[in-house]
């Protein structure tokens, strides 16, 4: 076996290495797929118009990705992190306040998904439909946000000192919801103000954590004990 001495230098061009380089050409065509997919739309753009954006040879793509749809994934997945992060960390900087909590974290994964509309289109229409295994992994990450999302809907129930419920299934509607006014907004000829969309989520959000209790009560009353017993069975299965 040839010792490390005796092996050939890493040779590096303008003073990159050859993985820097290979890094590099990742993010330029991320970068670049961002500005196509998120402006002409996916469908619209092919590998050539993507790597002539990014200034990255063709089979430079290839060595980075298996095919578009693999460098879609890959864009989807840095906004939803970009998001994702920005929520979390939100919820983590500011103090007991249920309603601030809330209204905070709304505020930032709106401003992730719209101070760049480019990203909001991304996450929310291009990614939509493209394939099975992609729709798959789009329902994925609905259920990490409806996760969130959930967990401190159960932390407001308890600080405003009603009852609290799984949340998990409501979450996911939200979530939903969330989507569709992003849609909504991407769509529009004169938008409003991003803080106008979190103050109507907000609205949404604290009316289902307050209702939810009169409508459980209300419910215990109306539905057969067994479907109750079914219903509880199913949501501690369901994820």
């Amino acid at each position: 076996m040839a010792s490390s001495a005796s092996l050939p230098p890493v040779r590096s061009y303008r003073g990159l290495s050859p993985d820097e380089r290979r890094s590099d050409r990742r993010r330029r065509l991320e970068d670049a797929a961002l500005a196509l997919f998120g402006t002409l739309g996916y469908g619209a753009c092919t590998i050539d118009q993507v790597c002539g954006e990014a200034g990255v040879a063709l089979r430079h793509f290839y060595e980075a990705f298996d095919g578009r749809e693999a460098l879609l994934r890959a864009v989807y997945d840095r906004v939803i992190a970009d998001a994702l992060g920005a929520t979390v960390r939100s919820l983590d900087a500011r103090g007991a306040d249920p309603r601030e909590r809330a209204r905070a974290s709304l505020e930032a994964f709106l401003h992730a998904y719209l101070d760049d509309p480019r990203q909001g289109r991304v996450a929310c229409i291009e990614i939509v439909g493209v394939s099975p295994d992609l729709e798959r992994h789009r329902r994925s990450v609905m259920h990490r946000f409806a996760e969130v999302v959930a967990a401190d809907m159960q932390r407001q129930a308890r600080a405003i000192g009603v009852r609290s419920r799984d949340f998990r299934f409501i979450a996911l509607g939200i979530v939903g919801a969330v989507n569709e006014l992003v849609i909504e907004w991407l769509t529009l000829e004169e938008q409003p103000p991003v803080e106008f969309l979190r103050d109507e989520l907000l609205v949404v959000l604290v009316a289902i954590i307050e209702g939810a209790s009169a409508a459980d009560d209300y419910l215990e009353k109306r539905t057969p004990r067994g479907e109750r017993r079914q219903k509880s069975r199913w949501l501690k299965s369901w994820s």
